[in-house]
């Protein structure tokens, strides 16, 4: 199975939850070398992808899922070093996400919460209000 179908189909629980916005193939495609992906063996068992807002050296996660059989076992903080690697070869000097639940790994792995008026200009104008998601900041070092 290609990188793109694992992606889809390792969001897809999430999303059928509400947890993680839909993507379409396409859009996974156009967007690959955003993500960071963990294996085990040939199975993508966590991605998450890191977009650069083009404004402020801001770079947003998006997409950031573990597999449900593997949950608790240390691989978000694994994913997280991973994002955080590929931040700063980008050059970012923080990154964000928008979530609304695991505000508690946000906080406990050294984001702080925002508020909508601390996001990019660009990504404030397309901030969901319906789904009113909690924003977490953290400082690329």
């Amino acid at each position: 199975m290609d990188k793109v179908s694992q992606i889809l189909n390792l969001i897809q629980p999430f999303v059928d939850e509400g947890k993680i916005l839909s993507r379409s193939k396409d859009e996974i495609e156009q967007n690959i070398n955003d993500f960071v992906l963990l294996f085990n063996d040939d199975q993508l068992i966590a991605c998450a992808g890191l977009k650069d807002c083009q404004e402020g050296a801001v770079g947003e996660i998006y997409s950031l899922a573990v597999a449900q059989n593997v949950q608790n076992k240390g691989l978000s903080k694994k994913l997280l070093t991973k994002i955080l690697e590929s931040a700063k070869q980008r050059q970012f000097a923080k990154i964000f996400a928008l979530t609304k639940f695991g505000t508690n790994w946000f906080t406990k792995n050294g984001f702080t919460q925002m508020q909508i008026s601390d996001l990019p200009s660009k990504r404030q104008q397309y901030f969901n209000h319906d789904r009113n998601s909690s924003i977490f900041f953290k400082d690329v070092n």
